[in-house]
Parts: C-alpha cells; structure tokens; sequence
C-alpha cells in the first residue's frame, strides 16, 4: 500500500467515527429519552476522543510530509492532501482530554440549553454557557491566531474568515441595506397580513406543505427523512442518510415551509456529493459559507419568489383550504416578504436578516476577548436589538435563548450565513444566465434545471477547491455582496415601491 492509500484508509476510519457522532447528535435532538442525557454525553465523549486520537496518529504526520515532498499528485488527491493537512495540524493542537471535555460539555450544554429555553429562565444555561465561553477561549489559544481570539473561532467554520475581513462585510451591508429598511418603514405599507395573522395553521397541514415542497424541490426521502426539533438543522452520515428538522407553530405557517426549505437546500446539497470522494476530505461540503448559500438560496431567492408562490398556492390551498380561500399568489407573496423587525432570527425577513447576525457576531467578539459578562449577555442582547432593529424582546426564549449554536460551542459560525446569503445571490445571478427559462420553470414547479446546475457547480465540486475559490469557479468573479443588494433592492423595491 503506498502512502497516499493508507491516508485514504486511515482518513475513512476517522470519517466513519465522525459519521457515527452525527447520528447519536441526531438521535439526541430528535428521538432520545431525556433520562439518557447523561450516557449520551459520555458516549459522544468517546467518539470525539477517539476521532481526535486517530486524526493526531504521528503516521498521518509522516504520510502527509511523504506526500507533500513526493509530488504528482492531481486535483483531488493535492486537496486530500491540503485538507488532511489543516485537520491534522489543528488536531494535534488540542489535547485529548480537552476534546473529549468539550464533547461531554456540548452534550450537556444542549440539555439545559433546550430546558432553559422552553421554561424561559436562562439562569439554567447560564453556568453552562459560561464554561462554553471558556472552553472556546481555550480552543483559540490551542489553535493559535495572530491578532485576535475570535479569528481562530471564524476560521473553523471558513477557511480564511477572519474579523478583518468580516468587520467591512458588515459595514458594507449596513450602508447599503439600512436605507432601504428605514425607507420600507417610512413608507408605511404593511400587506394584509390578517389572514395569516387571524387563522390557526394546523400542524399537520403544515407537516403536509412542508414535505410535498421539499419532493418537488429534490429531496430523496428513500435517502433521507424529516422530523421535528427545536431547533432546525440538518445532519446524517453521508448522501445515502441525510437527515433534517423543522419546528411548528400553529400560529405561523411560514416558519416550518422555510425552516424545511432552509434545510431541503442543505439536504439536496449533502445528498448531491460525489460517491467516488465518500469518506475523503476533498467530497466534503465546502465549508459553512457555500453550504448556507445553498440552504438560503431554496429558502429565499426561490421560496420567496413571485413565480414560487404562483406554483405553490395550490399546495396552500390543498393543506389549509379554509384558510387559503380567497387568497391570491399575490397576496401570498407579499405576505412571505413581510419586511419588518422582528425577534427571531430563523423567521426574519432577508433585509433584516442580516442585522441578527451582526448582533450576534458583534457580541460574540466582545464574549471571546472578555468585554462583557455572561450576566450581563442577556441585557446587552436586548440593549442591541433594540438600538438596530428598534424592538426589545418580552422573554428571554424569544430573545438570548432563541438559538442553538453557543450551547454547541459554536462561536464563529453565525458569520456564515451572511456569507451564505452573499454566495446564494451570486450563484443564482451566474445560473441564470445558464437557465434563461429560469423564472417560468420556477412557475411550473420545474426545480430540476436548477438544481442540476447547483449540481455541478457547487455539489460535485465538494471541497477541492477552497471556498472562495468555489464561488469565483461557479460565478466567474471573486465573492462580493453587489448581486445580493441588487437583488434585494430590486425585490423590495418591487413589493413596496422604495427605492435607494
């Protein structure tokens, strides 16, 4: 066996106990007994430790520097290589012990995490979330970073992401999306929201909508399955089992249609990867950036299309007839296209969308380089929802518990989904001019074009390519945010008749 064959080997065993690790997370958010809390921890405990002790083996040191002094490799085998080489480097930079506390912890943390949210006290996570921030302190320093803590964090999540280069991507937003948010309020037209607002939206409906919409979009449920959390994500082993949630509310249709949007496009992208690449580094999503992209794109630049909701009322119409009587693609439209503050960040409208993430990246800094306290987190969540959004939250689940991802260690990853949103406009702007039918197929339910292009553009690339590099790949220029200003002006532009 020559060394390239062996990395293969020994990278496929680490993959498969990190294959294994998602569907315990899965079954821990969706299906485990609440009693099993404490085993889970444990288990999930051991198979981070384990991955970590295969992936630090000196043999993938020595294989790697074999490789990388040898030459003659292709495409995919230099990315095997390149990939290979940043886990092994970042891995043997984390102690053993120290991966297999944060696993135990994060298992732990989601329990009360989820407990706190749904009593709406946040003092039962406080002490876990707290460790949280430490623990992701001490990763940084494991990690190393040259400026700031906080860089070490973003570049998990995004190759090359760092406060630098996100600080002005958040600038640039505010300057050229704000305005059209406070031109939108000014204006003072608000679409009839009272026959969404007024019905109660039964759940099974709902579960109805959402699994005949993500069929049509390209989902394979003989590959896949829907269920329901508290928090939406999609997960599983590998594009034979992949695995998403949404959540319910009778009061409000729109989050599980989107929320299962969201996660179809999450979905489609991880069932979409090459087969030849399983268990390599190289057929890997593309880090959280182009996999967000892929997820707002079904979410949002197609779900909240005009010619989208003319193909879908008839599936409203079939789940919910009583409500939908009477009720126009038009009025539909408008309606998913609310743009106005609002707590939630899952529900948010895309002008605003952007404006939690900031929030929540902005106060991840100062949680990391230890401006503020974690008693103090709460207040100065509010404190900034207030001051950019104009609106303050009633409770704490509805304001600092809404979200998942600090219970999961996961500082440095909300910046992706700006990114995601930046990306899914690009792409979409290059795909059109592949699919210039684009707008009636979308308005006869025709999402196969579509998603064949994201096919060979973004799924089948995996990640020989470095992010960055992906989009500019598939779109012919660098990632920039002007196709995702022009194409919110342009929508908003057209629903309330503002401009900037």
């Amino acid at each position: 066996m020559d060394a390239y064959d062996e990395l293969l080997e020994r990278l496929k065993d680490i993959d498969l106990i990190g294959q294994i690790g998602g569907l315990m997370g899965w079954d821990q958010e969706v299906l485990m007994p609440p009693k099993a809390a404490v085993l889970r921890a444990e288990q999930l405990a051991w198979i981070s430790k384990t991955g970590h002790q295969r992936l630090t083996d000196p043999r993938i040191g020595e294989l790697l520097s074999e490789l990388e002094s040898g030459g003659g490799l292709d495409d995919v085998q230099s990315a095997n290589v390149r990939l290979a080489r940043e886990s092994y480097d970042k891995a043997t930079k984390l102690p053993t012990e120290f991966v297999e506390e944060m696993a135990k912890h994060r298992s732990r943390a989601q329990i009360s995490w989820t407990e706190a949210r749904a009593k709406d006290d946040f003092s039962i996570f406080r002490d876990d979330l707290e460790k949280a921030i430490d623990i992701a302190r001490r990763k940084a320093d494991y990690l190393g970073y040259d400026e700031l803590r906080y860089d070490a964090l973003l570049d998990l999540y995004e190759t090359g992401l760092s406060v630098a280069r996100v600080d002005p991507l958040f600038t640039g937003l505010r300057e050229n999306v704000a305005p059209l948010i406070k031109r939108v309020n000014e204006s003072g037209v608000r679409p009839d929201m009272t026959w969404v607002e007024g019905s109660t939206w039964d759940q099974s409906g709902q579960e109805s909508l959402s699994q005949a919409v993500s069929e049509a979009i390209g989902f394979d449920f003989s590959a896949g399955r829907r269920d329901a959390s508290t928090h939406p994500f999609c997960g599983g082993a590998n594009p034979d089992d992949v695995r998403w949630t949404t959540r319910y509310n009778e009061s409000d249709p729109f989050g599980s249609l989107y929320g299962s949007m969201h996660e179809t496009g999450h979905g489609t992208y991880e069932q979409g990867r090459r087969r030849d690449l399983d268990f390599q580094p190289a057929g890997e999503a593309n880090g959280l950036g182009v996999h967000e992209s892929q997820s707002r794109l079904w979410e949002n630049q197609v779900g909240r299309s005009r010619e989208f909701c003319e193909w879908a009322l008839p599936l409203w119409q079939e789940c919910f007839p009583e409500n939908m009587a009477g009720i126009s693609a038009e009025q539909l439209w408008q309606a998913v296209n609310l743009v106005e503050p609002s707590l939630i960040r899952v529900e948010a409208d895309e002008a605003t969308y952007n404006v939690h993430i900031m929030i929540r990246y902005e106060l991840e800094k100062r949680l990391i380089a230890g401006d503020i306290e974690v008693d103090d987190l709460p207040e100065a969540w509010d404190d900034m929802y207030e001051e950019f959004l104009g609106i303050r939250a009633p409770n704490r689940s509805l304001g600092v518990l809404q979200d998942i991802h600090w219970s999961m260690g996961a500082f440095g990853y909300f910046p992706t989904y700006t990114l995601g949103n930046l990306y899914a406009a690009q792409l979409l702007e290059a795909a059109r001019e592949d699919l210039p039918d684009h707008d009636e197929q979308i308005r006869r339910g025709e999402f196969g074009p579509l998603l064949a292009w994201m096919r060979e553009h973004v799924h089948q690339r995996g990640s020989i390519l470095e992010p960055a590099d992906l989009i500019e790949e598939a779109t012919g220029s660098p990632p920039t945010p002007d196709a995702f200003v022009e194409y919110l002006r342009d929508k908003v532009g057209r629903l309330y008749g503002v401009s900037t």
